[in-house]
């Protein structure tokens, strides 16, 4: 597929809008990719790409609508660059306008900059990076394609304070908690990817103004954590509370409800901190498998038996972490099983509230 191939199809997809549509054209991927990075492709498999020694499947996936990784640790990613559509829709829910200024957190490759530059000017777009090394190469990549906005090196969570205020913000990383400090730095809209220990999968579009900002989850969209806001990571053996063992009981609930993205999203909502993972063991899926959760000092398991109607638990730690998400599961059942486009967030001095259709029905429980 040519780049003009794949502008044209996120055109026709509603993706890309009339305002970004030159910005796309005139701006391919390209020279912001490095020779060597991974394919991530929608079925799940990974492919390893290499310009100078494979130069056709490399220039294939660039033009692809698809997300590239550009760095792991320990095998697992740390930086990429997002599918176009997910670029394009992000500009899209930015809304800009001509003069507006923007402060992007994540610089990565510098594509997102240079659209951005593409479109308002240099000049009107600010870029902070928190690794030096991208942050550089980034500023290199966007001078050699002839844009020059503001890098800068240092920590996205506390903005860019010296050119604030700004008419619009975006961050291309995920955060569990949306800093006040960016609300602070805005008087205008805010695109931010919202997740949590359950779910990194939401995209809240927000109004500032520079006091307090509202606004709703617009779509689904998984990006990397930025840094400091990583779900738990589980404890170590030697990190396992005294009571190690637990308590044991057992509930009627079917630890697998919370397959679907949108239960698990609430019930992260609901259960602060806490993260998930499946274990299979060698069964096949659908056979027997245990749920289990953490919030890095508490866990608790779940076996799921297909022939069972009562399924055992153990629980450790200073919370009770099923119990807590079993009744935010409750919660959300109650509610008619909300998507994602009926959530949203208020930030503002006194902290932050998750919110069911308005924000004056905020959640029972709160998200910090």
């Amino acid at each position: 597929m040519a780049w003009s191939d794949l502008v044209a199809s996120l055109t026709e997809d509603g993706y890309l809008v009339a305002q970004w549509e030159s910005s796309f054209a005139a701006v391919p991927r390209h020279p912001f990719i490095p020779a060597q990075c991974w394919a991530h492709r929608e079925d799940g498999t990974v492919t390893e790409l290499d310009r100078e020694a494979r130069p056709l499947e490399w220039e294939k996936a660039v033009t692809s609508d698809m997300a590239l990784v550009l760095a792991k640790e320990n095998g697992r990613p740390t930086t990429s660059a997002s599918m176009p559509r997910m670029v394009a829709m992000m500009l899209r829910e930015l809304d800009v306008r001509d003069g507006n200024t923007l402060l992007e957190i994540g610089a990565g490759t510098g594509w997102n900059s240079a659209l951005a530059s593409h479109r308002l000017g240099s000049g009107s777009v600010t870029t902070i990076e928190v690794d030096v090394h991208f942050a550089e190469r980034a500023a290199a990549r966007l001078k050699a394609v002839g844009f020059t906005p503001r890098v800068v090196w240092g920590d996205g969570a506390k903005g860019w304070e010296a050119e604030a205020p700004y008419e619009r913000f975006i961050a291309t990383c995920a955060v569990q908690h949306v800093p006040y400090s960016w609300v602070e730095q805005t008087q205008g809209v805010m695109v931010v990817p919202w997740g949590n220990g359950m779910c990194n999968g939401a995209l809240l579009r927000l109004e500032s103004d520079g006091r307090a900002a509202t606004g709703k989850v617009v779509e689904e969209a998984s990006f990397m954590w930025m840094t400091g806001h990583a779900p738990a990571d589980w404890p170590q053996e030697s990190e396992e509370p005294e009571d190690s063992e637990g308590d044991r009981s057992s509930t009627g609930t079917d630890p697998r409800v919370l397959t679907p993205n949108e239960a698990r999203f609430a019930v992260g909502l609901g259960v602060p901190g806490c993260r998930y993972g499946v274990d299979w063991g060698d069964a096949p899926k659908g056979a027997d498998c245990t749920l289990w959760l953490t919030d890095g000092k508490s866990t608790a398991s779940v076996r799921y038996m297909p022939e069972g109607t009562s399924f055992p638990v153990r629980q450790s730690g200073p919370r009770r972490l099923w119990h807590e998400v079993e009744a935010a599961y409750h919660w959300w059942e109650g509610q008619g099983r909300p998507g994602f486009g009926r959530f949203g967030l208020t930030v503002d001095g006194d902290g932050e509230r998750a919110w069911l259709d308005s924000s004056d029905n905020p959640l029972p429980f709160q998200s910090t």
